[in-house]
């Protein structure tokens, strides 16, 4: 059994609790990321990062990943620390929880909270299923793999695979761009020829308005 401590990483804005709760539990296993290293392999939209992008990253940093719809008393008999879906919102981390009535927390936008039964059952659970109140929990275990991913390396690996993410966000204003240089192209390559046309129109008719754009 682990006997490591949390240590209490802040969100740098609201996108960014599931990438703080990610770095919170690798720091909890002894190897030290930041919000920046692990915002290189998380793939964040403007509205923040979802479970399975958190999941996907977890994976990329070598962890084993299960992520499930529970009852708090099922919750309290699984390996932690974990991260939970908060508010349907939000994310934090469950570090412990005694004597099945008060669970901790580190909030990644608020810090290290203390919750009764009843606070932590009013922020998780989500749904109702078969009459059993439920939430979602993420659950991570290091594999030999975890730690291999550190420094420089976690913060170039995968950027192409960023960059790719980023452009399917904003793709339909990436399209629009494309289109508008296609057609300033091809209008940079026919006013050219549709000017020569209409020199060579004017000095035909010998029709000086035309050649200088002031007939009509």
């Amino acid at each position: 059994m682990q006997n490591h401590k949390i240590s209490f990483i802040k969100q740098h804005d609201s996108m960014q609790c599931g990438i703080a709760c990610l770095v919170m539990i690798c720091n909890y296993y002894r190897h030290t990321y930041t919000i920046e290293n692990i915002s290189r392999i998380c793939y964040a939209t403007t509205s923040g990062v979802s479970l399975l992008s958190i999941q996907d990253a977890a994976q990329k940093l070598g962890f084993r990943t299960k992520s499930a719809k529970l009852s708090i008393e099922h919750l309290d008999s699984q390996h932690k620390p974990c991260i939970l879906h908060w508010n349907q919102n939000h994310f934090v981390v469950l570090y412990k929880i005694r004597r099945g009535k008060t669970f901790y927390i580190a909030d990644p936008g608020k810090g290290k909270i203390r919750y009764t039964k009843e606070e932590f059952r009013r922020h998780w659970i989500s749904t109702t299923s078969q009459g059993e109140e439920k939430g979602v929990a993420m659950f991570l275990e290091p594999t030999p793999e975890f730690g291999r991913l550190e420094g420089e390396e976690a913060e170039g690996i995968h950027s192409f695979r960023f960059l790719l993410g980023y452009v399917n966000q904003y793709r339909r204003y990436f399209v629009q761009i494309a289109l508008g240089l296609l057609v300033g192209s091809l209008l940079q390559l026919i006013l050219p020829f549709l000017t020569q046309a209409i020199v060579d129109l004017g000095i035909k008719h010998q029709d000086i308005k035309l050649i200088l754009g002031t007939r009509y």
